[in-house]
């Protein structure tokens, strides 16, 4: 055979592979198109392919009765110097938290330096009378830990987190850190430093002028007015400042410990108390505070930002301190008008007016009076239909009984998402310091599930009649006065501020805008 001759007949045997594995033939069509038969087109009748009806839809199988979820009990015991210590023995997994709360906070800062408690906060991790502030993460890192330091209005908290084989080494760091902190004059510059950097972020920011101005007119001369450091305080702080707060709050009647992790009750005592035995300190004088401001009418407060095209939004009065009976229910509330996506707020202005990308209310947790809140940024035209739907919402909550099934939606966010909150020991230790802080009961988690399920629409209902003022409430709108100022009007008189909370009037306002223009 000659050399052409096979490679015709390869050629042939690869047409006809590929004419086979591509469902072809010579002389029929099994698709349903043409074949020739006798020189006539003749149609190939279809293949009937059977379909099979789909199966039936299954529901999804009925929810099992919601139930209580029970956390291991804290042993709690207090040691020979007062310091309190609650321990919760959890071994599923070679991990201890330690959290040192101590009980005082922003509110405990004195009246002509606020924001000195959280600049404390700050300075406790840039060293010690033994090791600076890079010793101090190196030893963190060593033993593979990690260290967090949060101030807040009633306490401040210092957590680390490690292995349990490392207890001992990351209680020495934490007793090191609150008991003998060095407040050095060259951190305290860097720190200083950095803070009028963040502050002047943070003070161009909408929601936090709505925050400082909406604080401030609630609360008064009371504490919780302070929100933060103000430019002056910062300058003023001093290393004798930090030292005498450091002394009068940080002592152990004034503090408690908690540990959560793979160790047994005894074996914590025994490594707090060597960690903590050498502290000691006077108890931490009484504090009064001034009264809160009474209120009779709503008053608005529009912090004028020039060239703004938002306009935020914030609604709300001072309710109630977090140990109130009330709270659950007003939670509830809260949850119907605001709390979530699913509530009325977000999914009337957001999804039915389509007026913001988001609305939402809240109750703050504090010990004394916490403020309600209702908040939104609205685009400048839209400012006064989004005050309308503000104000139509508020007065519902406070006057309407919500249906049933809207309270049974509200209570099922809040039960149902409360399991996710506590999925690790460090949640777990937050908790029980939750507790010991608001003076709660221990076994007030166990039972928060059937508290909230408990609400009854008329329970939700007074909640809301007692503790949401809209008539009496504050409203703080930061936005461009030149374009809002006039429509807010409507719902009461409007006192202007600026930026930096200095009273203005429209005159000036304009004077200001006339250059921009021309």
């Amino acid at each position: 055979m000659s050399a052409s001759t096979s490679l015709r007949l390869f050629t042939a045997l690869v047409l006809a592979l590929c004419m086979s594995a591509c469902g072809g033939s010579s002389g029929t069509d099994t698709t349903g198109s043409t074949a020739s038969t006798g020189g006539e087109a003749v149609a190939a009748p279809a293949e009937t392919v059977e379909e099979t009806p789909p199966a039936p839809r299954q529901p999804p199988p009925a929810s099992a009765a919601p139930r209580d979820v029970h956390l291991p009990p804290p042993t709690r015991i207090s040691l020979r110097n007062g310091l309190e210590l609650n321990t919760v023995a959890a071994d599923r997994l070679p991990v201890v938290y330690v959290r040192l709360v101590i009980k005082s906070g922003l509110a405990r800062d004195p009246e002509n330096l606020p924001g000195l408690a959280g600049f404390l906060s700050d300075m406790l991790e840039q060293g010690t009378t033994t090791r600076d502030s890079a010793e101090i993460a190196d030893a963190v890192e060593h033993i593979g830990a990690s260290l967090d330091v949060v101030a807040e209005a009633d306490s401040m908290a210092l957590q680390i987190r490690g292995t349990a084989d490392q207890l001992d080494a990351m209680l020495a760091i934490l007793a090191d850190i609150a008991m003998h902190p060095a407040f050095a004059d060259e951190e305290i510059g860097r720190l200083r430093t950095r803070e009028q950097d963040r502050l002047q972020i943070a003070y161009s920011d909408p929601s936090m002028l709505a925050r400082r101005e909406f604080f401030r007119l609630a609360y008064g001369a009371h504490p919780y007015a302070h929100v933060d450091l103000s430019t002056d305080s910062l300058a003023r702080i001093t290393r004798a400042d930090l030292v005498a707060w450091h002394r009068t709050h940080f002592v152990p009647s004034n503090a408690f410990v908690v540990v959560v992790g793979a160790v047994t009750p005894e074996a914590s005592r025994r490594a707090v108390e060597r960690a903590f035995r050498s502290w000691r300190g006077a108890a931490v004088p009484a504090q009064t505070f001034p009264e809160i401001p009474a209120r009779t009418g709503r008053e608005i407060l529009l912090v004028h930002r020039p060239g703004s095209v938002q306009s935020l939004i914030a609604i709300g009065n001072l309710t109630i301190p977090r140990a109130h009976p009330d709270f659950i229910a007003l939670d509830v509330a809260n949850q119907i008008l605001g709390g979530s996506a699913a509530s009325r707020l977000f999914m009337d202005l957001r999804e039915r007016r389509s007026l913001t990308y988001g609305a939402y209310s809240g109750v703050d947790e504090m010990r004394g009076v916490s403020p309600f809140r209702a908040r939104a940024a609205v685009p400048n035209q839209r400012t006064t239909l989004a005050m309308d739907a503000f104000m139509e919402h508020l007065q519902r909550i406070v006057h309407e009984e919500a249906p049933a099934q809207e309270v049974l939606d509200a209570e099922r966010y809040l039960s149902d998402s409360f399991p996710l909150q506590i999925d690790t020991y460090g949640r777990i230790a937050w908790m029980v310091a939750y507790l010991r802080l608001f003076d709660l009961p221990d076994d007030y988690w166990d039972t928060y599930r059937s508290q909230i399920r408990a609400v009854t629409p008329a329970e939700a209902l007074r909640a809301a009649q007692a503790h949401i003022r809209p008539d009496s409430g504050i409203v703080v709108v930061v936005g461009d006065a030149n374009v809002v100022a006039e429509p807010l009007a409507r719902w009461g008189t409007v006192t202007l501020v600026s930026t930096d909370g200095e009273p203005l009037t429209m005159d000036a306002v304009r004077a200001q805008a006339q250059p921009a223009q021309q």
